[in-house]
């Protein structure tokens, strides 16, 4: 995975060589909250490749766990804990709005280090860290430091991170469709058909889901049957590079 000339940013030499899209629309199915559950993370990582699996940084053995998928063919993120709305927790050493930036700093530079495949991050939870511009702009400077690329989860729809991002020169991308906010396996293959619609109209969507044992069933009977659905698979990257005009050679700009 990390043939890559060395002088390439890390989420190019990090990146999963996308497959030839030769004109369909193209699908990024990601999986957040990977490592916590054995059971349901061996289904998320047992699924056709390449998925873009988002590790939690308190996972246990996180780094083994997210060298195994990537040895399958699975593009690797951070799934990283943030401050959200209400008591939620989202997780130990969550990026908080409260804390000073020497904390928060430490602990996404913890986070990172616990991923070192990782193409970059997207939100977990998040809802009120997305929306501080002072926070964001901390995280995407680490970001920009390390030569990683951003995925907002738009956990909350004024998230001002995508637009923090693209403002610091990160190659980044917002999702498109969240699987399974309802857990019923015929909202999820909706939130499907959805997602193959964006894809129909813009060439390519971002569709997030989670290692929930009906997300798994639905997405081991559908995709099988991507290809004769018309559609691609492509890890985040290549999406990333198609939405921001960068030219990849494994993956043409639409």
């Amino acid at each position: 995975m990390d043939d890559a000339p060395r002088g390439l940013p890390a989420w190019r030499r990090f990146a999963v060589a996308p497959p030839p899209a030769d004109g369909k629309p193209t699908l990024t199915i990601m999986i957040d909250d990977m490592g916590l559950s054995g059971v349901q993370t061996a289904r998320a990582v047992a699924l056709p490749a390449p998925m873009t699996l988002s590790w939690m940084p308190y996972a246990p053995h996180v780094t083994q766990q997210a060298s195994n998928a990537a040895a399958r063919g699975h593009e690797t993120m951070l799934h990283m804990p943030m401050e959200a709305f209400g008591h939620m927790f989202p997780g130990p050493d969550s990026l908080r709005t409260w804390l000073p930036p020497e904390t928060n700093l430490a602990y996404l530079r913890a986070a990172l280090d616990a991923v070192p495949n990782a193409i970059g991050l997207n939100q977990h939870e998040g809802s009120v860290a997305s929306l501080s511009v002072p926070l964001m702009d901390e995280v995407m400077g680490e970001l920009k430091d390390r030569g990683l690329a951003f995925v907002d989860s738009l956990t909350i729809p004024h998230s001002v991170a995508l637009r923090r991002a693209q403002a610091a020169g990160l190659p980044a991308v917002a999702r498109d469709v969240f699987l399974d906010n309802d857990p019923n396996p015929a909202a999820i293959r909706a939130r499907l058909a959805e997602a193959e619609a964006i894809a129909r109209h813009y060439g390519h969507a971002i569709a997030i889901g989670h290692p929930r044992p009906a997300t798994m069933d639905v997405l081991e009977h559908y995709l099988p049957t991507l290809a004769a659905r018309g559609f691609v698979l492509w890890p985040v990257s290549a999406t990333i590079a198609a939405e921001n005009r960068i030219q990849l050679s494994e993956a043409p700009v639409h």
